[in-house]
């Protein structure tokens, strides 16, 4: 007989513990771990070592259910919730089969739960990869629209010409009014028609006229007269659609980062909640066969025998009785 001692451990919580410890029992004690154990293990060599023990030896050509059976009565396993603690005892006919055998399931229950690890950390972070997928997707694409935009205005940043059209207005608009203030100085003196005044005058309504020109542009855009044009040639309309893909850029780039910060999260968490299988006790071979006992088996047969030797004298006097 063989003992193997492993303990279930991970960062899920003692509930996950325990529930990944029982799939843990429940898989040595399957038909998948039968299935899963290396042919070289060969265990119809194994437990029929003594093919006179017609009692115990496995026999020859089972179905699988019967080798399941079988192997569950030469593999015990138990599972100490409190400890978290796995315990498997193996037997066979030879102690060096028990040790191979219980490395087998050793390492077969390693790779399991591996395999549940990972499989619970492609979950943890499965929901936040998603996310960013369609973060990054939507970055992507109003960048695109970005690109398209400025490629069509031939604009970096409408925002950056309005601020320059509006500061021209204003420069403008003060040269004007220092031109009026000028020109109101001079009528307490001067003749309306005299060169000074009218010269004046000229460079007001010039200043004017530039003011409303780039108003104009600011505003309306050329003449107005070509509708398909407006939107490239008006300033205002394509200020709203930039300051609109510009809202939804620097939303979707809060969201990448976010998504990207709950992906890393995510990754940490799962890592935290790995499995792990650790083995404190490691088989070892067997001085003395424990199984099965002679001293039981020799009690059993010689009551049985007594029991069969009353059964006959009993039946021998009752029929000496009657005869």
């Amino acid at each position: 007989m063989e003992i193997l001692g492993m303990v279930m451990g991970g960062g899920g919580g003692s509930e996950s513990t325990t529930s990944n410890s029982y799939i843990v029992t429940d898989y040595i004690q399957s038909q998948a771990i039968l299935e899963d154990l290396p042919k070289e293990l060969d265990l119809q060599t194994i437990f029929n070592r003594e093919a006179s023990d017609f009692l115990f030896s496995m026999g020859t050509d089972l179905p699988i259910e019967d080798q399941l059976s079988y192997w569950n009565g030469m593999v015990d396993v138990s599972f100490d919730a409190t400890s978290s603690v796995i315990y498997v005892d193996v037997r066979s006919f030879r102690p060096t089969d028990s040790v191979v055998i219980a490395e087998a399931i050793l390492e077969r229950s390693e790779i399991l739960v591996n395999k549940l690890s990972e499989a619970n950390r492609r979950q943890s972070v499965r929901y936040a990869e998603e996310a960013l997928a369609r973060a990054e997707a939507r970055l992507k694409a109003i960048r695109k629209q970005m690109l398209a935009y400025r490629q069509e205005t031939q604009e970096v940043d409408p925002e950056a010409n309005a601020e320059i059209a509006a500061e021209m207005i204003a420069g403008l608009d003060r040269e004007r009014a220092s031109h009026e203030a000028e020109k109101a100085t001079l009528m307490s003196y001067l003749d309306e028609d005299s060169p000074r005044i009218r010269m004046l005058d000229q460079q007001i309504a010039a200043l004017q006229g530039e003011i409303a020109s780039v108003r104009k542009r600011l505003g309306t855009g050329g003449t107005g007269s070509d509708e398909a044009g407006d939107r490239r040639n008006n300033l205002s309309l394509r200020l709203a659609d930039y300051s609109e893909l510009a809202v939804e850029e620097e939303f979707a780039q809060q969201l990448y980062v976010t998504s990207l910060a709950s992906l890393e999260k995510a990754r940490q968490e799962a890592d935290n909640k790995s499995l792990y299988l650790a083995t404190f006790i490691r088989p070892t071979l067997s001085e003395e066969a424990q199984y099965p006992s002679r001293f039981l088996y020799s009690l059993a047969v010689f009551l049985m025998l007594a029991g069969l030797w009353s059964v006959v004298v009993l039946l021998y006097y009752n029929v000496r009785d009657r005869t």
